[in-house]
């Protein structure tokens, strides 16, 4: 079989098995029932000169030929896709697409709900998946379109289209009621403490404000090293330890904790929009990277 004599469903199709390793799954995907999917594979087969799908107990596993095509027949569908969605008005209002959205535990605290309201406001039928953090996939999830947007701190990834999201500061917080008392913090108070410190490599003593602190011939005594901000306010409402935590976090936890600006200037991090040159005119995703976006800046 000539593959310009062939259909193009016959390539969605092919996408849907890989995914789904079993013709009965994959025929709920598409909508078709199980011997048109069975047809259809078989026809790929021919196609390929390939089995492509081979059985293994329950399922069916791909041969190494369908491994090859997997990724860039993701890739291929991806751009005809965007190319029809491209041509086509989007109207939030109407849609049902799911949002892909890469980022912290951090970053989905604090943007979260904003978040899911303006979905709620403009886009009530779409679908939002937040997606853990893990640095070394960032750039696959979006080149293959597991991920329409990421939002990142000093990422260096080339090929990536960004724009700016947060800017964020620290506060001190301490649990409410703690001996220091209500008062600012002086610098003194701030280095006498016992403090909780967020290393999100894990394990670390020794972050932004250290330095801060050593130009001005100070040190701090780190007690505890987490490797999430989201762990701290709950370890500090519970002990008389304090930590630097982000501004919007520590508005999110104002029942448990007590906020202070520290007593220097306080450091700051950025979160950029990231995502891949595909999607740049997408108009789905120019709603949805400008409506992230604006709920970051908001925040």
């Amino acid at each position: 079989m000539d593959l310009k004599q062939s259909e193009i469903g016959l390539l969605i199709a092919l996408d849907a098995l890989l995914e789904a390793e079993s013709v009965t799954a994959a025929a709920q995907v598409l909508g078709i029932s199980q011997p048109a999917m069975s047809a259809q594979l078989a026809r790929l087969r021919t196609l390929f000169n390939d089995p492509l799908l081979t059985a293994s107990g329950r399922r069916l596993v791909p041969t190494a030929r369908a491994l090859e095509v997997r990724q860039p027949l993701r890739a291929l569908l991806a751009d005809l896709d965007l190319l029809v969605r491209e041509s086509a008005q989007f109207d939030p209002a109407t849609t049902d697409r799911t949002f892909r959205l890469i980022g912290t535990d951090y970053v989905h605290a604090v943007l979260s709900t904003e978040l899911l309201k303006a979905f709620a406001d403009t886009a009530p039928k779409a679908r939002v998946a937040l997606l853990p953090f893990d640095p070394p996939a960032v750039w696959p999830h979006l080149e293959q379109d597991g991920a329409d947007l990421a939002l990142a701190t000093g990422m260096n990834l080339p090929e990536a289209r960004r724009r700016p999201g947060l800017v964020e500061e620290f506060k001190v917080i301490q649990r409410k009621g703690h001996p220091r008392g209500d008062a600012p913090f002086t610098l003194d108070a701030f280095c006498a403490a016992d403090h909780v410190l967020i290393s999100p490599e894990g394990g670390g003593f020794f972050g932004a404000a250290d330095k801060i602190l050593a130009d001005m011939g100070r040190v701090r005594r780190i007690a505890c090293s987490l490797h999430s901000f989201l762990l701290a306010p709950a370890l500090v409402s519970g002990s008389d330890l304090i930590a630097l935590i982000p501004v919007r976090l520590a508005a999110l936890h104002s029942d448990l904790i007590d906020a202070y600006d520290p007593p220097f200037p306080s450091p700051e991090f950025s979160v950029d929009l990231l995502w891949h040159p595909r999607r740049q005119k997408d108009p789905a995703h120019v709603w949805f990277r400008s409506l992230v976006a604006r709920v970051a800046v908001a925040r």
